[in-house]
């Protein structure tokens, strides 16, 4: 059964539970002291979902004290993190540029503040040296599928 954090937002994961719902898996809202999805009694990794590389920007930048006490409560859990962002692809320059990894946010900027995809880069680049995690970049129409492939992928490789 995965586990889904109460402090996410009903509206913003209803293709995510409908996913689930569509696939048979069982899930139930609780609070969760990391991430927003995890498997019960399962391996300990758990799933921080990001609606976008503008969130992601957002902890690495003016809430990273927040989210490195969230890092810290996972590896002290035995825990790992991974970050699921919700975009895979932004334009730069009228030219897309597809996300594969966190090297791909170099060219991004926000469109909102003065954050740039270098700082989001070298902060994240430190957190992988730092805390167990991995950030993976994905389509926002297939969160429910990759939120599955990877925990249960990890339950069934027993890690």
């Amino acid at each position: 059964m995965i586990i889904v954090d109460t402090r996410e937002k009903p509206k913003a994961i209803v293709k995510i539970l409908e996913h689930f719902d569509a696939h048979g898996v069982r899930y139930k809202h609780e609070k969760l002291d990391y991430g927003d999805y995890m498997i019960e009694n399962g391996p300990k990794i758990s799933i921080d979902r990001k609606q976008n590389i503008a969130e992601l920007a957002k902890n690495c930048t003016r809430e990273s004290e927040r989210f490195r006490r969230e890092m810290d409560r996972a590896a002290a859990d035995g825990a790992r993190l991974v970050i699921l962002v919700e975009q895979n692809r932004y334009q730069d320059r009228g030219e897309w540029i597809q996300v594969r990894d966190i090297s791909d946010l170099m060219r991004w900027s926000s469109p909102h503040t003065m954050v740039r995809g270098e700082k989001v880069y070298r902060v994240l680049y430190s957190w992988l040296a730092k805390w167990p995690i991995d950030v993976i970049f994905c389509d926002k129409r297939s969160t429910g599928r990759m939120i599955l492939e990877i925990l249960y992928s990890e339950d069934k490789d027993g890690k």
